[in-house]
């Protein structure tokens, strides 16, 4: 079940003196929300509610879990950001890819596209550090939020991320926080009983935006693994319970018949453990002794095992890759069928996050213009996303010979999974081209020479 709140809003931006109350009526709201995400890295962390499953007696009580949740997560942000963004521009955006390169963004997409698929969404911080220089932060769903306005366009007002503080009693003492909009920064600190407890200077910043950056992963803000939770939980408790099955079959009762052994309650309970211990016991002519069990019925739960992890897998849109359908000589058309739902599924995801991209190279180059660089039209940009698939490289160069000549070389060579940098290998080949060119041309002068040479 999505029990997540609604996005936060409010009508306009507070004044100055107003926002550091209006952004802690939002933390103390925040953390309402931030109970269930907790709930959501529990389940990717293995930390499952079969766990604190509890037994009464001395009945198995064996707590299998079995991290769906984890598969989930790390597959589909995999799939989605393995490999680089490439971004295809016509005009010169050298400026903003340098400033990407510096701040590791290949590095801060993953770590980004991972937490969206835990949480539903995530969060980046754009920032300069001490030397003026841009740089990226992810800052979890947890600690963080964004406010927007009322309106259908639901436009950033503020953002705010902040984190707990504890005494060295390890006792929950204030939280410390800062309030970002998109003129300036300003830090805040709040006491558990009495609220606001200091308020910060405002720090001008040149983002033009408000930079902390909230990147959905999808419209519902979703985990990857969030729908299928309900089947996770039933797939630990199946598993566990067929284990516990097993050690009580193990430990089955001990029938005797015929034979009392012990004259009291007390000397019973002797020849019981006496039993335990040794193995061995002495039983009258007409007495008989056998252990009472009950069948073990272990296809029924395996169909049932499959089951639900077909439903898991179903459901979630992501395939099992231990499945014998995958086998290693499939074609790539066969390939893509079998991963129609997870692709699908990528396209929303891919949505939202190139938004995100957007929006961040959009605060970059604000900051480029504002120190004097050229004016970068992030509109202009296009993202190309390379999903992480093995892919089938003779029909991929198949494909591409067929289209030469009607798409262009860039987009044809983009396609190719081991070319991280379409730009960077026309200019290659074009240099190849160009050395092959003179190579022909002084090997023709120096033929022509030593024609002359020999006629002479």
């Amino acid at each position: 079940m999505n029990e997540h709140l609604p996005i936060f809003t409010t009508g306009e931006l507070p004044a100055p003196e107003e926002l550091p109350r209006v952004a802690a009526k939002f933390i103390l709201r925040h953390g309402q929300e931030a109970e269930y995400l907790a709930s959501l890295e529990n389940y990717y962390r293995g930390k499952h509610p079969i766990l604190d499953r509890q037994k009464d007696g001395n009945l198995s009580n064996n707590k299998l879990v079995c991290n769906h949740a984890k598969y989930i997560a790390d597959f589909t942000s995999a799939f989605l950001i393995g490999e680089p963004v490439t971004y295809n521009f016509e005009t010169d955006i050298t400026a903003l890819t340098d400033v990407l390169k510096a701040a590791d963004a290949p590095t801060q997409d993953i770590d980004l596209a991972h937490d969206a698929a835990i949480f539903g969404r995530t969060y980046e911080l754009v920032y300069t550090d001490e030397d003026s220089e841009v740089r990226l932060a992810k800052i979890s769903p947890l600690n963080a939020f964004v406010v927007y306005d009322d309106t259908v366009a639901q436009r950033p007002l503020f953002g705010v991320h902040y984190y707990p503080s504890y005494n060295d009693d390890g006792v929950l003492t204030c939280f410390k926080g800062s309030i970002c909009t998109a003129l300036y920064t300003q830090d805040i600190t709040l006491t558990v009983s009495k609220g606001i407890q200091s308020v910060g200077e405002p720090v001008a910043h040149f983002f033009g935006k408000v930079p902390l950056d909230e990147i959905y992963n999808n419209s519902e803000r979703m985990g990857d693994f969030e729908v299928v939770l309900s089947i996770i939980d039933a797939y630990n408790t199946l598993q566990s319970d067929r284990v516990n099955d097993t050690e009580q079959f193990v430990n089955a009762l001990l029938v005797i018949k015929g034979e009392v052994l012990g004259d009291t309650d007390r000397e019973s309970a002797d020849t019981y453990r006496s039993i335990k211990e040794y193995g061995v016991m002495t039983l009258g002519e007409n007495a008989d002794a056998s252990f009472l069990t009950r069948q073990l019925n272990g296809s029924d739960a395996e169909l049932q095992r499959k089951a639900l992890s077909h439903d898991i897998h179903k459901f979630s849109g992501v395939p099992d890759m231990s499945d014998e359908n995958f086998a290693g000589n499939v074609s790539g058309v066969a390939m893509k069928f079998k991963l129609l739902a997870l692709e699908q599924m990528t396209k929303f995801k891919e949505r939202y996050f190139a938004e995100g991209l957007k929006y961040r190279a959009e605060c970059i180059a604000n900051v480029i213009s504002a120190k004097g660089g050229a004016a970068i039209s992030v509109k202009d940009i296009q993202l190309q996303f390379t999903h992480s698939l093995p892919a089938n490289e003779p029909e991929l160069a198949q494909e591409i010979n067929s289209l030469t000549g009607h798409i262009s070389q860039k987009t044809l060579i983009s396609r190719l999974p081991f070319v991280k940098d379409p730009e960077e290998e026309i200019k290659a080949v074009e240099q190849e081209k160009q050395a092959d060119a003179e190579r022909m041309v002084k090997s023709m002068l120096k033929n022509d020479m030593d024609t002359d040479i020999n006629d002479m």
